[in-house]
């Protein structure tokens, strides 16, 4: 096990992450901490920051180091960002923080930072042919990933805080000073030649002022769900807050629910960019990536000191596994149990496309309630699995997984349908039931961890479902217990349900 620490230094913010990591690659996330110093900030003509910022800036690096120092991690790796290549006084910038903090600076490329967003979202989103946007406050960095690699890149040396600056968005913005901004986008664009002849299928967003974005469309729209990774918008979305913030003064733009007071000035420079980058691509669907250049540094650290990272929905499983202190094996033979059921059932239940990862995810966190407490510690399964980071997943198919997790004897009284009812529909309600009850056949065949448990055979008949199931321990109390859950199996598929025990392997 070891603490690791980063410090990113962009021209925006600067950010400091601490990750518990252990010998079987999981992972934690332990404190996570930023600073809006907004470097960049009229650095357009002499490219030179301030007196004033580096002093800010190396006070809020000795408060970052002297907490690494005291957490566990007393070696901090900081990360220039790439916007520090053309900045003149770099070298006394990176001088300062190696000799009077005693850090180990790394400066990226803008080569090296598209490929920290590429396996940062490669390691936690599922893609098909996309576009991924960065934007920092001097840079916008745009990659092409197709098929999960990543073909092209460019960097467009515009960001918020020089758009911002040369534009004066920062408050009123003038019609002149409006249309000059979107004709110069335009033409910036027009020298990516890959962008036009891409045929992307999405857009991938990342950095903070996307964040930002994310979080005023799930206030506008009353989102259930407070998790910013895999959040999804249009096009449409994107224009319409483009048009309200570029016509508001700073003073109206604080009024916006859900806007990052500290980012009012530079949004609408932001959603310029994405505007403008829709307009050439003609994107429809834009995905919110809360993964960027910390957690690319991180996944590569880990690939290369404890060996290739595992897929990525089983090692988010993992993590909330080792979090909440559930038994891993446990878990596993969960999940095969209840695969195992589910598979036999197909002749009575309706065939779901997809479930395959809602089975493995609410089998296997079955237990996280237990965390809590355990009366009620299905319901508590729902708002910790609802919460976690499940990287492999849309929002729908995290909610799927949670309330599946619920199911004891039916969908669980206090589980929030209504409340989620602009994510999952009626018919996700009936695939849920179904794998519900698989989870609960398994569960209670488990309840006193036999561990040589087998599904032998399902038969789907007439007037009942027969379960044949293999164990060398009596299985009287298990079976008992199962049979609870025959009105519930009546009340769904009009059979009951009769475990046959084999006490030999057939």
């Amino acid at each position: 096990m070891e603490k690791l620490a980063l410090i990113y230094i962009g021209g925006n913010t600067t950010r400091y992450a601490l990750w518990k990591i252990e010998d079987d690659k999981s992972y934690r996330l332990l404190e996570s901490y930023k600073e809006n110093l907004k470097l960049g900030k009229n650095t357009k003509e002499e490219f030179s920051i301030s007196e004033e910022n580096v002093t800010s800036l190396v006070k809020i690096m000795t408060y970052f180091k002297d907490f690494s120092d005291s957490a566990g991690a007393e070696n901090p790796h900081v990360i220039l960002s790439e916007f520090f290549e053309h900045i003149t006084n770099k070298d006394e910038i990176r001088k300062k923080l190696e000799t009077e903090l005693k850090l180990n600076v790394i400066e990226l490329t803008n080569r090296q930072e598209i490929h920290l967003d590429y396996l940062a979202v490669k390691n936690s989103m599922n893609l098909n042919n996309s576009l991924l946007v960065d934007i920092s406050g001097a840079s916008t960095q745009l990659g092409w990933m197709k098929d999960g690699t990543l073909i092209d890149s460019y960097r467009l040396p515009i960001g918020t805080l020089s758009l911002t600056e040369k534009f004066h968005l920062e408050d009123h913005v003038t019609k002149e000073d409006h249309t000059a901004l979107d004709k110069y986008l335009k033409e910036e664009l027009d020298a990516v030649d890959w962008l036009s002849n891409g045929n992307f299928h999405e857009m991938i967003i990342l950095g903070g002022s996307s964040r930002a974005i994310s979080k005023i469309d799930r206030k506008k729209r009353r989102y259930p769900i407070n998790i910013i990774h895999e959040y999804t918008m249009q096009d449409l979305d994107i224009l319409s807050m483009y048009r309200s913030l570029i016509t508001k003064n700073l003073k109206q733009r604080y009024t916006i629910e859900g806007i990052d007071r500290e980012r009012a000035d530079i949004l609408p420079a932001a959603l310029a960019i994405l505007n403008a980058l829709i307009g050439k691509t003609r994107i429809i669907n834009i995905r919110v990536s809360g993964t960027g250049i910390r957690e690319g540094f991180l996944f590569d650290y880990i690939d290369k000191n404890y060996g290739t990272l595992p897929d990525m929905l089983d090692r988010s499983i993992l993590n909330i596994l080792r979090i909440h202190n559930v038994d891993v094996d446990k878990a596993k033979s969960l999940y095969v149990l209840t695969k195992s059921i589910y598979d036999g059932f197909s002749g009575i239940r309706k065939e779901w496309k997809n479930a395959e990862n809602i089975i493995k995810v609410s089998s296997m966190l079955r237990d996280v309630g237990l965390s809590v407490r355990y009366y009620n510690h299905h319901k508590h399964n729902f708002y910790i699995i609802s919460n976690s980071e499940i990287n492999g997943m849309d929002h729908r198919e995290i909610i799927q997984s949670a309330m599946a997790a619920t199911f004891t004897d039916g969908i669980h009284r206090d589980a929030p349908l209504l409340q989620f009812g602009q994510i999952i529909n009626r018919l996700d309600i009936d695939m849920i039931s179904d794998i519900g009850i698989c989870i609960s056949i398994a569960e209670k065949l488990l309840s006193a961890n036999k561990m040589d448990i087998q599904v032998k055979n399902v038969s789907v008949l007439d007037e009942k479902i027969l379960l044949e199931v293999y164990s060398a321990h009596t299985l009287d109390f298990e079976i008992h217990e199962i049979r609870k859950l025959n009105k519930t199996l009546t009340g769904m598929y009009g059979k009951e349900l009769e475990v046959i025990h084999l006490k030999e392997h057939e």
